[in-house]
């Protein structure tokens, strides 16, 4: 066999193990293949091997979505390529915002593998899905690589350019190939598959394997309560967004341990005499009424730092969003001001006779509110609230469960699917969090099955009832059914 040939021969074997064969083995894909025997330019100039859709034509123009590898000098290109003939069928299925999502992801995931291993990748991802026009900064990549002979095509909407792999005369098993440009041309495929529905349960499962092998095995929670925690250390002021079940309170419980901390919970009716301080009723022993003025959690959290320098205090605030902030911090909006050592006008605080007056906050104080992102009744935090505090978005992910837990991975992955598959950006941040899936172990499924039928469902099904998650309907109904015997409506 030719390299061309056994090339070609292993890319399509990368491709029929998650999904691109059918029951009867006839492959769900054209490969076009306009390369010399040798995997340079072909004769007519052109250099690539492609795998279209199976209802094109074997040559000419095509209309879709393909993978697409172009051989280079020194570097390949793999690509979702846009057929000549635009998007054709394939428009709704390019802009399903989870196409994008997952490309994207695929990019972050391809920029941290490069810098762990040094490797020399170099990738582009559009933002805009349904934008077949070439893209001005896929041009300026390419230029990176003119030295590789390959053919330019900037309409495309993901790219990486990946060192060549080692070519071999006979056809070999790919899967656990760790080569780079096998890692990235498997995730593709793999991603392109599942966007194809191509998989049955055992391919989806090598798909996974694919797509995740650049980023391999870690615990994204300890990742994320480090990332937390140093993003207090350098900004001091974090809200952390997302919704219930994201892990927001428990979080900021366990950072809480290595502070003094001062804990308070947000509503409709919280005011600035609440959070700061104010005049309330008191009677004395003779029944005697008057009024004294007590401090807020603010004053409470600033007393404590200034009184002991070498203390961390750590002001929790919970529920960020469901009060008026305005209201609520009235002239201490300004101690949030980020501290650039430039004097400022100090803001008066505290009993009226006997005020503090201070610039900042002290430096030993730290702040970590939790912010909704589901309950859309809520406070819109204004830009100069968001410019103050740093922001840390907590969406669901999968938990090691503690002794005694079980966690149901497989309802959290089909929702999660589900999400990630039709949810716009705004809607994604109403995916209900990995809590929802966690239970004790002792009648596990009976406690799951209660938490899809009286929790889940009915908030999933208010989601819809207010125009979200709309274009996810039937899969989310396909969802409860297959969990409950129940539909979403009647």
């Amino acid at each position: 066999m030719s390299l061309k040939e056994t090339f070609v021969a292993e890319l399509e074997n990368a491709l029929n193990v998650v999904g691109g064969k059918d029951s009867s083995k006839d492959k769900l894909y054209i490969t076009r293949k306009n390369v010399s025997e040798n995997l340079s330019k072909g004769e007519k100039g052109f250099g690539f091997i492609s795998f279209i859709r199976s209802d094109q034509a074997t040559s000419g123009r095509y209309s879709g979505l393909s993978v697409k590898v172009n051989p280079g000098e020194n570097h390949y290109r793999i690509s979702l390529d846009i057929g000549n003939e635009g998007f054709g069928d394939d428009y709704q299925l390019a802009t399903l915002p989870g196409t994008r999502r997952r490309f994207l992801n695929l990019q972050k995931n391809i920029i941290s593998y490069s810098k762990e291993n040094g490797a020399d990748i170099k990738s582009f991802c559009s933002l805009d899905y349904g934008d077949d026009t070439p893209k001005r900064q896929l041009k300026e990549l390419e230029k990176e690589y003119k030295g590789d002979n390959i053919d330019s095509h900037a309409q495309d909407l993901f790219v990486a350019f990946v060192p060549n792999p080692a070519l071999k005369d006979e056809v070999q098993d790919e899967s656990d190939n760790q080569e780079d440009f096998w890692l990235i041309f498997k995730a593709v495929a793999a991603i392109y598959a599942e966007l194809r529905q191509w998989p049955n349960k055992g391919e989806t499962k090598v798909a996974d394997k694919f797509i995740s092998a650049l980023y391999g095995d870690h615990d994204e929670s300890q990742d994320i309560t480090g990332n937390i925690q140093k993003l207090l250390d350098d900004r001091q002021y974090v809200v952390l967004q997302g919704a219930p079940g994201t892990g927001k309170t428990y979080l900021m419980n366990q950072l809480s341990q290595n502070y003094h901390s001062i804990f308070t919970q947000f509503h409709a009716e919280t005011s600035y005499s609440d959070f700061v301080g104010g005049y309330r009723p008191v009677t004395d022993e003779k029944e005697q009424l008057s009024y004294q003025y007590f401090n807020g959690p603010l004053l409470e959290a600033i007393s404590a730092a200034q009184e002991d320098a070498d203390q961390k205090v750590l002001l929790m605030i919970d529920e960020i969003n469901r009060a008026n902030l305005s209201n609520v911090l009235g002239e201490a909006f300004y101690l949030f001001e980020k501290q650039d050592g430039q004097q400022r006008r100090k803001v008066k605080l505290g009993d009226p006779q006997k005020p503090i007056e201070i610039e900042a906050l002290p430096t030993n104080l730290y702040v970590i509110a939790s912010m909704n992102t589901a309950d859309r009744s809520l406070a819109v935090v204004d830009f100069a609230l968001r410019r103050r505090f740093a922001w840390y978005t907590m969406y669901p992910h999968s938990l090691k469960p503690s002794v005694n837990q079980t966690f149901h991975s497989k309802q959290f992955e089909a929702m999660d699917r589900i999400f990630q598959t039709y949810a716009t950006s705004e809607e994604l941040m109403l995916e209900p969090g990995q809590a929802y899936y966690l239970t004790d172990s002792e009648s596990a499924e009976d406690l799951m099955k209660d938490r899809l039928e009286y929790e889940l469902l009915p908030l999933i099904r208010e989601y819809l009832e207010n125009g979200l998650m709309t274009q996810a309907k039937d899969a989310l109904n396909q969802f409860f059914v297959d969990e409950l015997n129940q539909t979403l409506f009647i």
